[in-house]
């Protein structure tokens, strides 16, 4: 699972988003945060991935960050830092 956090511009762009995450039924779980023009969402990863596509697409989308959750544990995963090879 990944939870996507996505800062729009502007109210049509935070409207338009937050119906498209509200349309799609691998969505487990949203809140929407008008003050501050946030989604948060949770999805499995690809789906999660091409909902936020379509979002950048459409315009409006100022920002975005995105974690994988463990769901055995629902705490974020950590990836490990990639050695260098000399």
């Amino acid at each position: 699972m990944r939870v996507y956090v996505l800062e729009l511009r502007g109210a049509p762009a935070l409207t338009r988003a937050f119906d498209r995450v509200m349309e799609s039924h691998h969505v487990a779980s949203c809140v929407i945060e008008p003050e501050t023009g946030r989604i948060r969402f949770l999805a499995p990863a690809k789906a999660a991935d091409a909902l936020v596509e379509q979002i950048y697409l459409e315009g409006g989308l100022g920002w975005c960050s995105r974690h994988d959750v463990n769901p055995s544990s629902d705490a974020p995963t950590a990836r490990p830092p990639v050695a260098q090879v000399s």
